[in-house]
């Protein structure tokens, strides 16, 4: 819009009706919304469109989220609020932390498959988080390195210039590399009483297990984010979560669940997405799966929903016209 191109046809493309927008109450798939950016640059002409609007971020209009990590009183306390609640907001995307080494690093990671073009998101996710980070403390983010997932150097001197450094591309995920030292610079936003309000409001509504965020869709949120058969253990969950394995446990018996069964949930609830928003072939999701031949994938899937893994997709390309 800010280059006078109608965002209608654009849209409309994705399969998003842009007029209706007030009504989505849930995000979007991440694959529609790495498309959309990418048909965006393509039709504005602005092939630095991610990094650009990462860069000219509109702070007016920002999520709850992100008004909770600009009100926190550092820049630590404001990317672990952005880690804790984002998992909830974007459920597309994996973000993870690591402040115990030389350099502090923050990543993201889109969880889509790989034939999914997403160079623009990329470069707008980390152009984001330093532009936000610098304008919070009045301080440029002092980077060291920068990693981009995608493959795609097109945009390498424009992003070399924004950070300051060289970037590398075909990274497992998409992470910024800075001086440990700067967690602790205060941030100028910082409104104690609104970042209490914030954080309790999240809280309550991502947590609660009354909510219609169950305890159970959590658990099986974060199973998927594990990505491996074999990682995704009850004491690796319940860290990432940070309660104990017991606790989880419980509450998970509370919703009348084992931690077995959220397994399964969530690798059904995996190949209905896979299923009905990529065109991923049956055998690479089955591999995806954990599965070893495509057969018992199939037989799975009949006793999960009561078809096969073809018919399922073909149903619901025929009621959405996906």
């Amino acid at each position: 819009m800010d280059r006078d191109v109608d965002p209608g046809p654009i849209f409309m493309e994705c399969g998003i009706e842009s007029s209706k927008h007030q009504e989505y109450d849930c995000p979007l798939p991440v694959h529609q919304v790495a498309r959309l950016f990418e048909l965006a640059a393509a039709y504005s002409g602005n092939p630095c469109m991610g990094m650009n609007m990462g860069r000219d971020y509109h702070y007016e209009s920002s999520s709850l989220l992100i008004l909770a990590m600009l009100a926190a009183p550092s820049v630590e306390e404001g990317l672990k609020c952005l880690h804790r609640y984002d998992k909830y907001v974007d459920t597309g995307i994996e973000t993870r932390f690591d402040f115990n080494g030389p350099l502090a690093e923050f990543s993201a990671r889109l969880l889509i498959p790989d034939e999914v073009k997403a160079d623009q998101v990329n470069e707008y996710l980390m152009a984001f988080l330093m532009q936000a980070l610098s304008a919070a403390t009045r301080k440029r983010l002092p980077v060291r390195h920068i990693w981009f997932s995608h493959r795609s150097d097109r945009n390498r001197a424009a992003l070399e210039d924004f950070f300051g450094v060289p970037a590398t591309f075909s990274q497992p995920v998409n992470k910024i590399f800075f001086d440990r030292a700067f967690l602790q610079e205060p941030f100028f936003t910082s409104n104690g009483l609104l970042f209490e309000v914030l954080n309790n409001a999240m809280k309550t509504y991502f947590t609660s297990v009354n909510d219609q965020n169950s305890f159970v869709d959590v658990v099986c949120r974060e199973i998927i984010r594990c990505g491996s058969e074999d990682a995704s253990n009850v004491e690796q969950i319940s860290a990432r979560l940070a309660v104990s394995p017991r606790t989880l446990r419980r509450r998970l018996a509370e919703e009348g669940c084992s931690f077995q069964e959220a397994k399964n949930l969530a690798r059904r609830n995996r190949a209905k997405y896979f299923l009905s928003h990529t065109t991923m072939p049956l055998s690479e999701i089955a591999y995806e799966l954990g599965y070893s031949e495509l057969s018992a994938f199939s037989r799975a899937f009949r006793n999960w929903v009561g078809e096969t893994p073809q018919n399922y997709r073909d149903n619901f390309r025929h009621m959405f016209g996906a």
